[in-house]
């Protein structure tokens, strides 16, 4: 009997372990993003993963935004995502960089003209005032993790930060935009094609 209390209380123990392990590893990213600290933000950072992530969105927006994403067929739309990705690189790039990201994940600024309210920025200070809100508001899917920031605002205005796990770490994955800042970015691309074409 007594095998059997303590088999039960290490499987508890156990669970509730396997159940904060993500949060933990996304406070470790917000106490990061709050400490302005880049160097930390870094080594928590999949960036490969959060690259493909941003890509996608803003390429999938922009073709979006300028109806070729309905003219196209499969074939199109697949060589359009490849050169749409070229154009989208460079604002990629931009965004990942660790100054840009903390200032997007903390201001809702992400360089250029493209931002949003501040106090739509995922891990502003007002995003984050309630523990309780933020964690009613992540799903846990195995070696995933989402949080919907801010909490208390609408789903378009929201951000989903992805968390994967990683050699045994949370490493922020990916970050799906709200829609009026894909715009804006995607808004981006059409510039500098405009712009190439003259």
């Amino acid at each position: 009997m007594r095998w059997t209390l303590r088999i039960a209380a290490i499987l508890a123990v156990l669970l509730v372990a396997y159940a904060i392990w993500p949060v933990v590893g996304f406070y470790r990213i917000a106490s990061a993003i709050e400490a302005r600290d880049a160097a930390a933000l870094g080594k928590r950072v999949d960036f490969h993963a959060l690259r493909k992530n941003l890509t996608k969105q803003i390429v999938a927006t922009y073709l979006e935004l300028t109806g070729k994403e309905e003219k196209l067929g499969l074939l199109g739309k697949t060589i359009a995502v490849g050169l749409g990705t070229s154009y989208a690189e460079p604002i990629v790039a931009r965004l990942i960089n660790e100054e840009t990201l903390l200032d997007l994940l903390s201001k809702g600024n992400a360089g250029g003209e493209a931002k949003i309210s501040a106090e739509l920025a995922p891990f502003s200070k007002s995003a984050l005032k309630s523990g309780w809100a933020t964690w009613l508001h992540s799903e846990y899917r195995g070696e995933d993790y989402y949080v919907y920031l801010p909490p208390d605002k609408p789903e378009d205005k929201q951000f989903k930060v992805k968390l994967s796990l990683s050699d045994w770490k949370w490493k922020l994955a990916g970050i799906d935009l709200p829609k009026p800042l894909r715009v804006q970015l995607a808004k981006e691309i059409e510039k500098q094609r405009e712009s190439k074409d003259d």
